[in-house]
């Protein structure tokens, strides 16, 4: 029986303008989300530059910007789960202390 598919499958081609749109989109949307979201990463990436006049004034900037996001409670979703991670690094498992080789 011969299959009724050829192999390897002809693909249409991909429209070069129509993908970049939608990396580019998905990229903006991204860093949008997490300078909302995630803006002390910002401040902690900023203030591992080297020193310098601009370093300066991106401390300023990143600063200003976190209090912001603060003021209006975006980050405190990630300072919610920052607090339940925490918790869980501190937990102590039972059983964790001892381990006991089985005995044949």
């Amino acid at each position: 029986m011969i299959d009724a598919y050829e192999f390897p499958t002809e693909m249409p081609d991909d429209s070069a303008p129509g993908a970049l749109r939608w990396t580019a989109t998905i990229i903006a949307l991204t860093t949008a989300l997490l300078a909302l979201f995630n803006a002390q990463a910002i401040t902690g990436w900023v203030e591992d530059l080297t020193p310098g006049p601009r370093t300066v004034k991106l401390v300023a900037a990143a600063n200003a910007w976190e209090e912001t996001t603060a003021d209006a409670g975006l980050g405190s979703g990630h300072a919610r789960l920052h607090k339940v991670w925490a918790r869980v690094e501190r937990t102590r498992w039972s059983g964790a202390d001892e381990v006991q080789l089985a005995q044949r």
